[in-house]
């Protein structure tokens, strides 16, 4: 039965204009021979995850009586990208996954809003034969992230009628969800999805043809792509994923039961394949197998609606008559590997079986039951439909017409000239599929760029993985592609390593693949068609024959500079794709490659081969499902079955709720000391500092600490990469213990501050590691929460800091603070080590100590803190102590510029694993959300440095009754940031937030400045809730902002940088509450205290110590204390500076709904 459950979305009109030219040329606009004058109609079956290798099409009767044997079949057809969504987009672009920038299958890098935001749904092939005269339709899946709550935003461009399968019911087989044209969607719950789609073709056929004009018509059924099941549809984070066998009709569930995978000699091998992460593979166990066996005969058995929905459409159209005069294509987006090279089911690698596909064709002209090897690819299907229909070619095609004709074919093979290779890409993670990987296949970058070589006398496959591995197969002599040529493990084997290939050595074959590499992985139009020729502009070389000859030795082998990346990105970011310019055969001329929107990066005059650039800040429509709702199996999936123990570079995502409970736990001790010993100090400094009297270095107690937390925090980010998370928060607890007991001990101010010096590099740890073990374990949408639960403990332990911290100072003693933590660090570090489980570092595995301590980048670490130490020292020792233009303060401003530059200079050309990647920066994504905590923190650290003061000064308060003055601001910040994980769970947003955060941090500073002026009653001294409720919101929205828009892989070092800006804007807010009220201190004390005796003296006891100020009397006591409310109401217009500016840049943020 069927229900409409969505009510009709607000319709938009899609104007579409036309790109088409007068001028496009066509290669062949005569008709094939056969065709008829009327103009040809197209049917076009696109199957999802179809193979070739295992053996799918000999299982499908139907489609081999009804296309193979009455049409021609293209035995070398390939994808370029071996996953679904960049694939389909370059199917109907006809361009390179690298020109279309859509890399996966959901945002920010892929799926149906990259798509748009692209500008592609308005320049595609449905928009372009529309333009041509054509009718279109489509029923089926069109793209990835196509969903029941996008589908209208904007609806696909480009169609006549549509039945649009949609998102998160893709993949469900019996529960799936078709929309029509602009109508809401509707489910078909309990019916089969194919034969639904089945039924909707053949509506839409009779559509097409009653409309009486020449029309294109895609069937896109889901078959036989793993079944998925999306639980708990509509509350968000729309439950989990499920991935399993394919379901088949109920007619077909009992076919094939003997049916194993074909057990190749790559099947399951015993000694591991391939390269990076595919090289560590364990070899599947017989449970396993049987289980992949299972899933083999459920894709075969689902395949058969498939031959039944083929045979179905030759019949309708004989029935109309028209079978003549259409052309039907049939192929798949991608392939599929199942047990090859120890895989779990899936696709997105390069391998034949992930890249090689179906391509059949029958229609006018077209030669029947014939087979060919001639090379083709998926940039070629427009090209090769718009020739079919007699629409002049584009100049932008990537791809070119494929031969069609016996004839045709014959001529290209004979001419030399034919292409013979096909450029491969991947970006992002590799997904399996299936109950034994549901998720991911692990947390490795699977970046690559291929080229599959098919030619006279050759057969090869080259790679480079972005972990700049290279493989290098002869598949004539190893089909299964198991003896990469390239691999060495301690040392080169020569007995076992062919020294030759095609006769010439290994590594002349190579220097022109390489090259050919370097040309092809970001070339666009004819040059990705004709490399060689770009090559070689004089017109000698069209094959790799041509290219062995001698003559061209030096150019290939000595000027070319080789295939490399930087590093593994999730997307196409053109500055980890290596070197981009490529010398011609004239040594004085290069080949050029200017980025989209973006300026050349070459110099000379020639034509430039472009491609667009990482598009990060393009706006990406509202109302996106999550990630989780991508449904294909490469995306990053947040399934949550799984075990924490199996994290191989970070910590699992699909580690289960209980095991991460059981982490977070274990770090919370740690959380609850690093944020009690934060107001312990705010309360107590004062206390500290006047035992010492030395009140007007009070600050320095925090101060000390925050710099020195903001200079060690980005070298544990990158060390806690190299040697674990774990491993690095341990040290952090036990620095941070060593500097409690310095403090504890100290016997003069300046022992106390190295003891918090020292306390800072632990505390750097501390809570940034927590907060990225939360980002590496849970989805973005889900981090909000999680984050708002370690906040209750961080709030209760800022609670609790300042009343504990000032009772022990009232009673035993300040150093009590300290003494008393040293057995909570301790009881840390043993909840730590017992609960945790010990991680293996990123890409170190059994590498020596010696050659993880080359992956520090220690000049960059040493340039960064230097940097900031530099440049926040100013802020505490200027203003009454050295003025701002002593030549020691512009000193330090100048090292801070000078170390700057060089950290940049030594970051940009000579880390090679940065300790901090400067293209961070260049997203907006990644530095509004720096900007705004930097604000909020120093306006918020500011407010809390200053109540405690203003109690103890006014209301003669003990440091237990002024620190807990800080109780409601800390109260505040706890109510929201489980207030704002709560709303940002629940709605999957977040920009709202921060502006509501933003506003009501301004209003708390204002009340402040207009009614705290010594006479402060128990209801205006809850004017700090606001304040620390907008604190409280921002911070968690703001990461979540953060964590929502940058890839898993780049995340760690994205939250240093908040990390970084939190804790710099702690540091600024302290310092500079602090010089505003000692300035305004003395200049007040000095101006009204008048001729008093011993004036000097009690300027300087008022501005040393609050048991000074308390014990004064009389006038004197007024004034001092005037004095003191005025500069303390000083330092919080410069809070409220902070939080209006927050409140303007809050507008800024570009939201993505997780």
């Amino acid at each position: 039965m069927r229900q409409s459950f969505l009510s009709a979305a607000l319709l938009a009109a899609v104007v579409v204009n036309s790109t088409a030219t007068p001028d496009q040329h066509a290669l062949n606009n005569t008709p094939l021979p056969g065709r008829e004058t009327q103009r040809p109609n197209v049917v076009f079956i696109l199957t999802d995850d179809q193979d070739v290798h295992l053996n799918s099409l000999e299982y499908m009767p139907l489609l081999r009586k009804h296309l193979i044997e009455k049409g021609t079949q293209f035995t070398k057809h390939y994808c370029t990208t071996a996953v679904c969504c960049p694939s389909r987009v370059t199917l109907w672009t006809g361009k390179a996954a690298h020109n279309t920038n859509v890399t996966d299958v959901s945002p920010p890098y892929g799926g149906y809003p990259k798509f748009v935001s692209q500008g592609l749904n308005k320049n595609y092939l449905p928009v372009w034969l529309q333009q041509a005269g054509y009718n279109t339709y489509y029923t089926g899946k069109l793209f990835n992230a196509h969903t029941i709550l996008n589908y209208f935003a904007p609806f696909p461009g480009g169609f006549t009628g549509t039945e649009f399968l949609l998102d998160p019911h893709t993949y469900d087989y019996m529960n799936s969800v078709f929309q029509r044209n602009k109508l809401p969607p509707v489910s078909h719950k309990g019916e089969y999805s194919t034969d639904v789609l089945t039924q909707k073709a053949y509506g839409l056929l009779g559509e097409a043809v009653k409309a009486d004009k020449p029309f294109f018509l895609t069937l896109a059924p889901i078959g036989p792509h793993s079944n998925i099941n999306v639980k708990d549809l509509l509350t968000p984070p729309f439950g989990s994923i499920v991935f399993d066998a394919p379901i088949p009709a109920k007619r077909h569930e009992n076919l094939f039961p003997d049916v194993k995978v074909p057990r190749t000699a790559n099947f399951n091998p015993d000694s591991p394949s391939g390269a990076n992460w595919v090289r560590e593979l364990k070899q599947l166990n017989e449970t396993n197998i049987e289980y992949i066996d299972h899933f083999y005969r459920s894709r075969l058995r689902a395949l058969q609606a498939v031959d039944e929905l083929v045979e179905g459409v030759i019949a309708k159209l004989e029935d109309y008559g028209i079978l003549d005069n259409t052309y039907i294509v049939y192929s798949s987006d991608n392939g599929f590997h199942i047990g090859q090279h120890r895989l779990q089911p899936g696709k997105s690698c390069g391998y034949e079986e992930d890249i090689n596909v179906p391509l059949i064709i029958r229609g006018p002209g077209i030669s029947a039951n014939l087979t060919t090897d001639v090379v083709s690819t998926h940039t070629d299907l427009a090209p090769t439909f718009f020739e079919l229909l007699g629409i002049p070619l584009r100049d932008d095609f990537d791809g070119t017409p494929i031969p069609l004709t016996e004839e045709a074919i014959t001529q290209a093979k004979n001419s030399g000239t034919r292409r013979e290779h096909v450029g491969v890409e991947y970006w992002g993670i590799a997904g399996g599929e299936g109950i034994y990987d549901s998720g991911l296949v692990g947390p490795r970058n699977n970046t690559y760029k291929s080229i599959r070589l098919y030619g006279e006398g050759y057969n090869l496959y080259y790679s480079t993985w972005c972990s700049n591995e290279h493989e290098l197969y002869n598949l004539d002599d190893d089909p299964g592609q198991l003896n990469n040529l390239l691999f060495e493990e301690d040392g080169p084997k020569p007995s076992t390593k062919p020294l030759t290939l095609l006769g010439y050595p290994v590594s002349k074959i190579v220097a022109r693949l390489d090259t050919l590499l370097f040309l092809l992985k970001s070339c666009k139009g004819q040059v990705c068609v004709k490399p060689w020729e770009k090559l070689h502009p004089e017109g000698d070389v069209h094959t790799l024959k041509d290219a062995l000859s001698s003559t061209f030795d030096n150019f290939y082998e000595v000027e070319q500079t080789r295939v490399s990346f930087t590093s593994c990105q999730p997307g196409y970011i053109i500055s980890a794709e290596g070197p981009h310019t490529l010398v011609r055969r004239n040594p004085k001329e290069t080949i050029e490659y200017e980025p989209i929107k973006q300026a050349s990066m070459g110099i000379g005059t020639d034509t430039k081969i472009g491609f667009p650039q990482d598009n990060e800040e393009s706006p990406l429509l509202v109302s996106n499902p999550p990630q989780s709702t991508t449904i294909c199996g490469s995306s990053s999936s947040t399934d949550t079955e799984g075990d924490v123990e199996n994290a191989a570079d970070e910590y699992s995502p699909k580690a289960t709720k209980r095991s991460i409970t059981v982490i977070i736990t274990a770090l919370l001790i740690g959380v609850f000391i690093a944020n009690a010993d934060g107001s312990l100090l705010l309360a107590t400094n004062g206390w500290i500092a006047s035992e010492f009297n030395d009140l007007e270095n009070a600050s320095w107690l925090v101060t000390s600490y925050v710099l020195t937390l903001c200079a060690a925090q980005p070298l544990y980010i990158k060390l806690s990469d190299i040697y674990g998370r774990r491993t690095m928060i341990l040290i952090a607890y036990s620095i941070f213990g060593i500097g409690c007991a310095i403090c504890a001990l100290g016997k003069s101010l300046l022992i106390v501050v190295a003891g918090r010096i020292v306390s800072g590099i632990g505390g750097a740890g501390m809570d940034s590691l927590v907060n990225i073990l939360i980002t590496d374990l849970v989805p973005p949408r889900d981090v909000g929460s999680w984050r708002s639960y370690v906040n209750i403990v961080a709030t209760t332990g800022r609670s609790l800091g300042g009343p504990v911290g000032g009772y022990l100072a009232d009673t035993v003693g300040w150093r009590w603070s300290f003494l008393g933590q040293c057995p909570l660090t301790l009881l840390a570090i043993i909840s730590t080590y017992l609960l945790v489980p010990k991680q293996t570092a990123t890409r170190t595995g059994d590498v020596k100590e010696g050659s993880k301590l080359a992956r520090i980048d220690f000049a960059g670490a040493f340039l960064l803190a230097a940097t900031i130490l530099f440049f926040l020292l100013p802020l505490e020792i200027t203003g009454e102590k050295i003025p701002w233009t002593h030549p020691f303060v512009l000193g330090l401003f100048a090292s801070s510029i000078t170390m700057g530059v060089l950290f940049v200079v030594v970051e940009t050309h000579w880390a090679k694993e940065p300790i901090f990647p400067l293209n961070l920066l260049r997203s907006r994504h990644v530095v509004i959300p720096d900007i705004l905590v930097f604000l909020q923190l120093a306006a918020q650290l500011g407010m809390m440095y200053t109540v405690p003061l203003y109690f103890q000064v006014t209301q003669d308060a003990s440091t237990a009754v002024a620190g807990a003055h800080l109780f409601p601001a800390v109260t505040g910040v706890a109510v929201a940031g489980l207030l704002s994980g709560y709303l940002i769970k629940k709605t999957g947003r977040y920009k709202a937030l921060l502006t509501i955060a933003s506003a009501c941090a301004s209003i708390s500073y204002l009340l402040l400045i207009l009614r705290w002026h010594g006479h402060t009653n128990w209801l205006e001294s809850l004017y700090v809730v606001p304040g620390g409720f907008g604190s409280g919101m921002l911070n968690s929205a703001a990461f979540v902002a953060l964590t929502a828009t940058i890839n898993r892989d780049q995340i760690a070092m994205a939250a240093s940088t908040f990390f970084l800006s939190a804790n710099a804007g702690m540091a600024v807010g302290m310092a500079s509450a602090s010089a505003v009220i000692q300035s305004g201190l003395r200049s007040g004390l000095e101006a009204r205290l008048g001729d008093i005796p011993n004036r000097a003296l009690v300027i300087k006891k008022s501005m040393s110590s609050i048991d000074y100020i308390q014990s004064l009397e009389g006038d004197v006591k007024s004034i001092v204390v005037s004095v003191y409310t005025d500069s303390l109401q000083k330092s919080h217009y410069l809070n409220l500076g902070f939080a209006v500016t927050g409140f303007f840049v809050s507008l800024l943020v570009e939201e993505v709904q997780i």
